[in-house]
């Protein structure tokens, strides 16, 4: 009886392989990475907390909007950052979320615990109806179709009866006074903004942003292995759009005051877009640099730069846009995976450590 000396390293070789368990990308031969991804998470939360609790008014509202603007990238970065779409249309969803609890608070004196709810629904649904022809676009096309919905849908509202169009809908502001008022609705967005943080980093475990991640690299690639990417974006998008829903519609609460066009500015887009990349697109940690660092800076630039004289001229306001500008194309030459980028080990990548 003969023997094959091979045949047990056959056997070996065909016996199926346990699945490797794959780390979450950024992190692999860095175990301590996700530990500071938390340690300054936690940091920037304790800061904007304590200038919540014990900033003035002035001061309290700017940190209320750099949760609001945490918020916005977080939606945006599903499907831009983990998804490599990339959307200007964040103005449109944050509008149309703002203008349900208007039209239902403003006009048909609903209470927030509905209008509220509802806004995130209309903000799914719309995000249904413009997911699936848009979504089936790529690069480029998809970039500009986003960019052109925000107008049209603003057109629609500038027009529309039931909105009152540029004269604007007003809501019933809490009657308390301004510094309670902003810190009411910073503890709002602050809740909201760990709710968000805590769900994107979940997500980043689960197959869904795997999927993500796969369209990014290659979406035909992604087909033939089996991932349903226009399901996979519009869930994406829907997910997003349901975010930006809740955003707008309780910025409306605070403002008592909605017009079309501040809803659905364009800067709003430009802006997420900015703190995403900045702080990291595609990574959960990202917006969350990224949005504070970015609110600061523009209100720094525009009470302390704005306005003083260089060879006896005022500097103009648009030179914040423009030091806003020159940050992403350096982000763009020489970071391009943000301020995460530069402490994650990539290989390949010119800055690591």
């Amino acid at each position: 009886m003969s023997t094959n000396p091979d045949s047990s390293t056959v056997e070996q070789d065909a016996a199926p392989a346990e699945p490797p368990t794959e780390a979450p990308a950024g992190s692999r031969n860095m175990p301590w990475l996700p530990r500071l991804g938390w340690a300054v998470a936690i940091a920037v939360i304790a800061s904007l907390v304590w200038l919540g609790l014990f900033g003035e008014v002035a001061t309290v509202s700017v940190v209320t909007t750099a949760l609001m603007y945490l918020l916005l990238a977080q939606a945006w970065n599903l499907l831009g950052g983990y998804g490599g779409y990339l959307n200007l249309g964040m103005a449109a969803f944050f509008g149309v979320g703002a203008y349900t609890t208007g039209i239902l608070s403003g006009s048909y004196g609903f209470s927030i615990l509905i209008a509220l709810p509802a806004a995130m629904v209309v903000g799914a649904l719309f995000a249904l109806i413009v997911g699936g022809p848009t979504l089936r676009l790529r690069g480029p096309y998809f970039t500009i179709i986003t960019l052109i919905l925000s107008f049209l849908v603003m057109i629609v509202v500038y027009n529309a009866d039931f909105t009152r169009g540029a004269m604007g809908l007003f809501l019933d502001a809490p009657a308390a006074g301004p510094l309670s008022v902003e810190q009411f609705f910073f503890f709002l967005f602050l809740a909201g903004a760990m709710i968000v943080v805590l769900l994107v980093w979940w997500l980043e475990r689960t197959a869904f942003v795997y999927a993500l991640r796969a369209i990014k690299e290659d979406e035909d690639a992604a087909e033939v292995l089996g991932v349903a990417t226009t399901r996979v974006k519009i869930q994406a998008l829907v997910v997003g759009s349901v975010i930006a829903g809740f955003v707008g519609g309780l910025n409306s609460y605070r403002l008592g005051y909605i017009e079309p066009g501040g809803v659905f500015d364009l800067n709003i887009s430009i802006d997420v877009v900015l703190m995403a990349v900045i702080g990291g697109a595609g990574s959960w940690i990202g917006p969350v640099i990224g949005a504070p660092l970015i609110v600061m800076l523009s209100e720094f630039l525009r009470t302390r730069v704005v306005g003083v004289e260089v060879f006896g001229e005022q500097i103009p306001r648009e030179s914040s846009r423009m030091v806003l500008g020159l940050l992403l194309l350096l982000a763009a030459l020489y970071a391009k995976r943000g301020i995460v980028g530069l402490v994650q080990r990539e290989k390949g990548s010119r800055f690591g450590v």
